[in-house]
């Protein structure tokens, strides 16, 4: 049995050049979705025995939030009051501009996203080109993939199935959310069932997270067995 290696996403210091995703005709990248608090993060860890690369595109904004040149940006369309006394870009004052489905929030979600997703996309294709070449499968693991259109960059799209009970247990425990935030927050997004039918895979995730992440290995072996045979055609 090989020993299970996980790959997380760090910013490479290299000249911001786009992929030819060509060149990794035999590792397949494969998109995960779910509610908000699906718990695709903690799946994907526990997956054993395949070495995974995982780009987590969310985090990749909190770190484009931290710098000057989005930091300005968003300055300039939304005002002084998202920012903090450090100057810096305050996550929860933007959220409440842009998280809801007022007309205001969604025009200011579209702002957030005309400036934030371009420069996104750049840091996953920068990151896809630093994957060693030892890698089973690219894990991208982003809140907004279907909404981004980021699906199109990937061979596979696996949706996590996790009911809403579990999911208000654990954005309340992990991020201090009630229920009514989350439903706020999923509001912002595409509906579960219009997730679900643009994947091609699900995963159950109403029990144990090592049940999921078993399920998420046999989907992610028939994956790369599939990408084995088309790179060899």
């Amino acid at each position: 049995t090989r020993e299970s290696h996980h790959y997380s996403h760090r910013f490479p210091q290299l000249p911001s050049v786009l992929s030819d995703l060509s060149q990794y005709p035999h590792i397949p990248i494969v998109g995960i979705v779910g509610g908000v608090g699906a718990g695709k993060s903690s799946v994907v860890r526990n997956v054993s025995d395949l070495r995974l690369f995982v780009i987590d595109a969310d985090r990749i904004g909190h770190e484009l939030l931290l710098t000057n040149d989005i930091c300005k940006k968003l300055r300039d369309v939304f005002g002084e009051a998202i920012l903090n006394e450090a100057g810096q870009v305050e996550r929860k004052q933007l959220a409440e501009k842009v998280f809801g489905d007022s007309d205001e929030q969604t025009k200011n979600r579209s702002r957030l996203n005309l400036i934030l997703h371009p420069e996104i996309r750049r840091e996953i294709h920068r990151s896809i080109n630093q994957v060693p070449q030892d890698v089973d499968a690219i894990i991208l693991d982003a809140a907004l993939l279907l909404e981004a259109g980021w699906a199109d960059e990937c061979d596979a799209v696996i949706f996590i199935d996790t009911p809403v009970e579990l999911r208000q247990q654990r954005v309340a425990a992990n991020r201090g959310w009630s229920a009514e935030e989350l439903m706020r927050r999923e509001s912002s997004q595409w509906s579960l069932l219009k997730k679900r039918q643009n994947a091609q895979f699900v995963v159950d995730n109403s029990g144990s997270v090592e049940m999921a992440a078993e399920q998420m290995k046999l989907v992610l072996e028939e994956i790369i067995l599939k990408g084995h045979g088309a790179s060899s055609r």
